[in-house]
């Protein structure tokens, strides 16, 4: 066996799962590699239909997806990877869509720790899907898109006393994406899966237990306080949090203790690499295996700042040490706290405004043209005046078009698009302002949503020197632009932030000595993540913006957002 000189980074997302190898001596990237759910060969047949993400619900707001995807999906990345580089993998880390859950069952149990023996990932033993299927309590998944759990998360806060309190004490305000409010009301409606299980994993720890075949990995700090059940500052399932949980599932709390698995530090080795993964993708046995965390936890600790990721959702991070009503606390995946806000009506948003008006998935020459062809405005105010001459557009010196005009005195619509109910800042499902217009919706949409991430970060976030970019939303000069100008600061495109990325660099960070650790990472962000050139803010979107006398954008439109019921 050669020398183990890379790190390997796994996330397993909403929409896919991907790798990325770095090299331990420079922290640079070696291979990268991704599968899509919907559009891998490999991954056909298990239920995801159409452009949705998830599994037709049953009721409204749920949202659910095949567990055993996971693992296919885990096998199909690791087998796109040159096999000669996972031979000289130290140690692997994972990253998983926060607040997602796994129930096993008893032969689930078995099933994983059975991955550690040898002949398990010989050529003609079964993949990991059909050695897992019959273990599964639930062979459904439900994740963080859930949104039919209103019931029980006001029954957690209830039980701590009011939103300021359960803040306190678990670093969120019960939101009901959370894990602890959707066990609960999975668990109650589903009691014969619930009564099966004996291990309630998150997606993060369900799956770095399959790495390691150890089926009692621990669920890591950052994970554990997407729950709604962790003690933030003792980091520690907390006895009233779980009692309540149990009662709302049906359940006692010692049968809801002896389900989940224990809270670790996230940089906590859950064991070494399991046998199948040796035999079948060339691993070395010494290959060690950190517990995971969330993807946001993550890509956290790409950044040393103020992050905006801008995927599927849309979450801001900053560095924090005590939580705060209006944002969530968190871990990242090296076990420093930090604060975040997420809107689930991130992406998917923006690509159902370019659908909807026939865009092609991978033509965005159109949305970049509005972009720079648009100012920030409320579409169809009445009354008023053109927007003024230092208002141009940024291309070609133009003059703004006609829809973007002042606000002063006008009566329209702030242009708010949002599928789904939203808890940052918490509102209902949205359609205010849409005029048919492409370039009118979608930079619309787009400085709407921008603008909220604003607004609900301000408490937590409102000194920002610098910030940092990440998503599909970086790849957007029309965006980081705007990016620019709301914060007033320098943006930075991080190309290589992703959850993936992040993962790699836990795990080179989790096999040096704790005491080299804070030592090299700097450098090591810097190279892994390959930040780009900061871009300034353009005077012109600045002045939209933030200017006075009536014609700004953002305090118009934090006015109108709140008429509209939308609270900060």
């Amino acid at each position: 066996m050669g020398e183990l000189d890379l790190a390997l980074g796994i996330d397993s997302s909403t929409q896919g799962t991907s790798a990325v190898l770095l090299r331990r001596e420079d922290f640079s990237v070696v291979a990268e590699a991704k599968v899509r759910y919907r559009d891998d060969p490999r991954l056909a047949g298990f239920g995801l239909e159409g452009e949705s993400p998830i599994l037709p619900p049953s009721e409204e707001g749920e949202a659910h997806q095949p567990a055993l995807l996971y693992l296919a999906a885990l096998e199909a990345v690791l087998a796109d990877l040159p096999r000669d580089l996972l031979a000289r993998v130290a140690a692997v880390d994972l990253s998983a869509q926060q607040h997602g859950q796994v129930w096993l069952g008893e032969g689930g149990l078995s099933a994983v720790t059975a991955l550690g023996a040898r002949g398990a990932g010989l050529p003609a033993a079964p993949d990991l899907a059909a050695r897992l299927k019959t273990g599964l309590a639930w062979e459904r998944a439900p994740i963080w898109m859930e949104a039919n759990t209103g019931v029980e998360a006001a029954a957690l806060r209830d039980a701590i006393g009011d939103a300021e309190a359960m803040t306190a004490l678990t670093g969120s305000d019960s939101p009901l994406r959370f894990s602890g409010a959707v066990l609960a009301h999975e668990a109650a409606r589903h009691p014969g899966a619930w009564r099966k299980t004996r291990r309630a994993h998150l997606i993060s720890s369900f799956m770095s237990g399959v790495l390691s075949a150890n089926p009692d990995c621990p669920i890591d700090w950052g994970n554990g306080s997407g729950t709604s059940l962790m003690n933030w500052s003792k980091r520690a399932w907390d006895s009233r949090l779980l009692a309540k949980t149990a009662r709302l599932a049906g359940d006692t709390m010692d049968e809801l203790v002896e389900r989940l698995p224990p809270l670790a530090h996230p940089l906590t080795f859950a064991g070494r690499l399991a046998a199948y993964f040796v035999e079948r993708f060339g691993m070395s046995p010494e290959c060690r295996v950190v517990i995971g965390s969330g993807d946001n936890p993550q890509s956290k600790v790409l950044a040393p700042g103020i992050l905006l990721s801008l995927g599927t959702s849309f979450v801001l991070m900053a560095n924090g040490e005590r939580p705060h009503v209006s944002a969530n606390a968190m871990y990242d995946g090296l076990g420093r706290p930090f604060m975040f806000g997420c809107r689930t009506n991130g992406a998917l948003v923006w690509e159902r405004v370019r659908r909807d008006h026939g865009l092609a998935p991978d033509d965005f020459e159109a949305s970049e043209r509005a972009l720079s062809r648009r100012l920030p405005g409320l579409e169809g105010a009445k009354g008023g005046e053109a927007a003024p001459s230092g208002a141009r557009a940024m291309e070609g010196g133009e003059a703004a078009p006609s829809g973007a005009r002042a606000m002063e005195g006008g009566e329209g619509l702030p242009r708010i698009y949002q599928l789904e109910r939203e808890s940052f800042p918490r509102s209902e499902a949205l359609d205010l302002g849409r005029r048919g217009d492409f370039e009118a919706d979608y930079v619309g949409a787009v400085d709407s949503s921008l603008a909220l991430m604003w607004l609900g970060s301000r408490p937590f976030a409102s000194s920002v020197e610098s910030l940092s970019v990440t998503g599909g939303g970086a790849a957007s000069k029309g965006v980081l632009d705007r990016v620019a100008a709301i914060w007033r600061c320098p943006v930075v495109p991080i190309a290589n932030a992703g959850a993936a990325t992040g993962a790699a660099l836990a795990a080179a960070i989790a096999v040096l000595h704790p005491t080299a650790r804070d030592a090299v990472l700097p450098a090591a962000r810097a190279r892994a993540a390959r930040a780009g050139q900061p871009i300034e803010p353009r005077p012109e979107l600045v002045a939209a913006y933030h200017g006075s006398g009536g014609r700004a954008y953002l305090p118009a439109f934090e006015d109108a957002a709140r008429e509209a019921g939308i609270s900060f």
